[in-house]
């Protein structure tokens, strides 16, 4: 079985231009598949052209309908079977080069690694950006942001809802201000940011005055938590989670503002450790199946307080003052151990029968999740296993894993665990950090379906629904397999004149935001898949860095993708949307990802201007480079320690990467997607590494090719088929200002790109400092991550054969 990888398609201008580049042959494609499993195929397949150049090529298999995936699932041993497919970009057929996929059923098991991560990043702490560049402009963009709201905002929902005085507080914004039943997620973001930023900053007096937010922040909500504990003479023990609204009053419990109101009042029931800025009868109606209605019902409880142990765990992670580290620790386990206590005593999982059948008893959690935004739950089964991992207590390490289990959702679970599609259609990032807190809840209980998974997730994604940029979705939705021309194209708004126009609002941040902490948790496991580090890298370079005006603080909710797309930026503090409070973490911690170590081994997943502790070994590191980087140097500044360096080869370096150790070729040309090592030798101050890795131009395909659009002009317009494609510089995804229609995105191109101009980068710093431009056929091209204004991101590619020149473009629409 052949490697999977990031989908993307490298046509370069190879050795022997002069001929044709046609695919001569693809790599045999043989997958041994697991019983009771629909077949891991490759989203890209090696490639030999008739001209000696190799490379990986995208590809779209056709057993992508579920009904088919159903069947190839019940398949018994010894089956065999083909499955066809197509490497795109290529007009051998209209569908692509045709490949085909030999399955045989086999009776093995899956392979799975340690629960034990093989790696783990360095700490954040032990990580910092240097140089002025985009990074440290947003970085530092970010901790001023951060600094400069009002820290009585994020508190007074919770004041609020403890009966605590409110009078100096100011009222939030946003999705937390009072009129909403979300109110809390702000907050919960505020306090991963400020931890974020305090692991970050490098200026003493910042770190002082956001250690004293922190502080700020951690007592007074332990202030209210602490209203929570009410001893209880009856019960002969302290008021529990379980106690609130017994099963016969449930079906009375009330969701309307009314209602809301009123249990506010009644903080002394919420149960021990209860910390939310809204009532503990709200995530309790969910166990009645209560619909997502902010009116009548509720919003998305579990999620609001998912992110207000994320927050205090992060606190406790990133913190050095070990008072202010401890409380908040403190504080989420009590919250975590509330929501052991109500799902353990009043929860519990039926699979089998009908819709009708498995609701008729409340607090069936196969359906609680699966409540449309109302039983989103966002990363609760990551931030419990987190909880559980630093717990001393064993009974209480063990209810918080049990509680991080309870978040399984098996709707979704059970058909990802066979490799079945069961992404289609749904909300996207409510179900993307379930993924998350799967492969966390592995970490600790070793379950193998866990971990397969979320393997089988992130590959799908790679495969059937991924923007070149990362992200993923139409508006908050998953749709169809290999849509993702239709759903971009046909996307649709009004305009004040009632006519249908393209709206680019797609691709949601947050859903970036979750797919890269899923991909780091990944690599983790598997810190030789350069595949892993592969996508961080297209997420960070391209939407997550985009995702931050880089002269004024505000930030995208959902991310410009198609025609003359325009960044809504907004979301000025992290209570105005979810996005606003993942914008408000992304870009502290962009150096997150940078180095991974085992026990005698370093890997570098990213090249970015760094200084680096790795405190096991004793060694400082400093890593010089331009952002974005085509070379980059390595050098020990102190200490000497024995360890093997590996450095990954990025998917887009295809020509002339080298390394050099002290000024010696050590290794050179690379497999792309891969790493290369420098074997285990001591290392001491002052040696220095090298490496070079020129920016390749290269093509990221839709899957479906382009049929139909909404455009202002005309409305829905048809188009004879043609590739839709977006340019690439290296990682750079590239977008022009230059077409602002579909008449004027459509090109000929001949598969070696010649007619594609690199022009380097520009000498600046800052956050324009070196910009990457390239020029297409009189258009010029810009990183889209640079983009504030309109800018289109895929053109419509009339693929030439490589002996043709490209002819005057005409239009194809019908």
């Amino acid at each position: 079985m052949l490697a999977a990888g990031i989908t993307c398609l490298f046509l370069i201008l190879g050795s022997c231009a002069e001929k044709d580049r046609i695919i001569k042959k693809v790599e045999s494609v043989e997958v041994d598949c697991p019983v009771g499993t629909v077949p891991q195929l490759p989203y890209q397949v090696w490639v030999t052209y008739q001209n000696g150049d190799k490379e990986w090529r995208q590809i779209r298999w056709t057993n992508s309908e579920r009904e088919t995936e159903n069947q190839e699932a019940e398949y018994p041993v010894g089956k065999k079977y083909t499955v066809d497919g197509f490497v795109l970009g290529d007009n051998t057929t209209e569908n692509g080069y045709p490949v085909k996929a030999n399955i045989q059923v086999v009776d093995i098991e899956q392979s799975i690694p340690d629960k034990t991560p093989v790696a783990h990043t360095l700490p954040l702490k032990d990580v910092q950006l240097i140089g002025d560049n985009r990074l440290t402009n947003n970085r530092d963009l970010d901790i001023q942001a951060i600094l400069s709201w009002d820290i009585t905002k994020f508190l007074y929902n919770y004041r609020d809802t403890y009966g605590l005085s409110t009078e100096g507080y100011a009222t939030s914004e946003g999705w937390d201000n009072p009129t909403t039943k979300l109110k809390g997620h702000g907050t919960g973001h505020y306090l991963s940011a400020l931890a974020f930023a305090y692991a970050s900053a490098q200026n003493a007096d910042i770190r002082v005055q956001l250690l004293n937010r922190i502080r700020r922040m951690v007592n007074e909500l332990r202030e209210c938590q602490e209203k929570t504990f009410v001893w209880d003479d009856s019960l002969g023990r302290y008021w529990e989670a379980r106690d609130l609204v017994p099963e016969k009053e449930l079906s009375q419990l009330s969701g309307n503002w009314q209602s809301f109101n009123q249990y506010k009042k009644d903080w002394k029931h919420y149960g021990y450790g209860y910390l939310n800025a809204i009532p503990a009868q709200h995530p309790i109606l969910i166990e009645m199946y209560r619909p997502y209605n902010n009116e009548e019902w509720t919003w998305a409880p579990y999620y609001t307080i998912h992110k207000q142990l994320a927050g205090l765990i992060d606190i406790a992670t990133q913190v050095d003052d070990k008072e202010i580290a401890d409380k908040a620790l403190l504080t989420a386990k009590d919250m975590g151990l509330w929501v052991w206590n109500r799902l353990h005593y009043r929860t519990y999982v039926k699979t089998d029968g009908t819709k009708e059948e498995r609701r008729k008893k409340p607090g069936n959690r196969y359906e609680m999740w699966d409540i449309y935004i109302g039983g989103e739950v966002g990363g609760m089964a990551e931030s419990l296993a987190r909880l559980s991992e630093k717990a001393t207590q064993p009974e209480e390490k063990k209810h918080l894993l049990e509680a991080a289990n309870y978040f399984d959702a098996p709707a979704f679970f059970l058909p990802l665990s066979k490799n079945i599609d069961d992404i289609r259609n749904r909300h996207a990032n409510q179900h993307i950090p379930m993924i998350t807190g799967a492969l966390r809840s592995f970490r600790s209980n070793g379950i193998p379906f866990y971990y397969l998974l979320a393997k089988n997730f992130w590959n799908l994604i790679q495969g059937r629904y991924m923007y070149a940029m990362g992200g993923v979705g139409n508006m908050e939705m998953f749709r169809e397999p290999y849509t993702q021309s239709l759903a971009m194209n046909t996307n649709a708004t009004k305009d004040s004149n009632g006519d249908s126009i393209p709206n680019p609002d797609l691709n949601e941040t947050c859903c970036c935001y979750n797919l890269a902490k899923l991909s780091k948790e990944l690599n983790c496991y598997d810190p030789d898949n350069a595949h892993y580090m592969d996508y961080y890298e297209r997420a960070l370079y391209n939407q997550i860095v985009g995702s931050l005006h880089p002269a004024h603080y505000s930030c995208t909710y959902h991310y410009a993708v198609g025609m003359n797309a325009a960044k809504a930026f907004g979301n000025e503090n992290p209570q105005v949307s979810c996005c606003g409070g993942t914008g408000a973490e992304n870009s502290a911690k962009y150096q997150e990802a940078v180095y991974f170590v085992s026990d005698n081994t370093m890997w570098v997943g990213l090249y970015l201007p760094t200084k680096a502790l790795w405190r096991e070994k004793n060694i400082e590191i400093e890593q010089e480079c331009l952002w974005p980087a085509e070379k980059s140097t390595i050098r020990i500044t102190h200490g000497h320690a024995i360890f093997s360096l590996k450095l990954r080869v990025p998917y887009w370096a295809n020509q002339g990467f080298e390394i050099r150790l002290n000024g010696k070729t050590v290794t050179k040309n690379n497999l792309p997607c891969s790493y290369a090592e420098i074997s285990t030798r001591e290392w001491r101050e002052g040696d220095e590494v090298e490496i070079k890795m020129p920016f390749s131009k290269h093509i990221f395909f839709h899957p479906d090719k382009m049929e139909t659009a909404v455009t202002k002009q005309k409305g829905i317009r048809t188009f004879s088929p043609q590739w839709l494609g977006a340019l690439m510089y290296g990682p750079l995804v590239m977008a022009t200002p230059d077409v602002v229609n579909w008449d004027e995105a459509e090109f000929d191109i001949i598969p070696n790109l010649s007619d594609i101009e690199l022009q380097g980068a520009s000498k600046e710093v800052g956050y324009n400092g070196n910009l990457y431009t390239l020029r297409m056929q009189g258009k010029n091209f810009q990183p889209d991550y640079f983009q504030t204004g309109h800018s289109t991101h895929y053109l419509r590619l009339n693929i030439l054969p490589s002996s043709f020149s490209p002819r005057k473009k005409s239009s194809t629409h019908r």
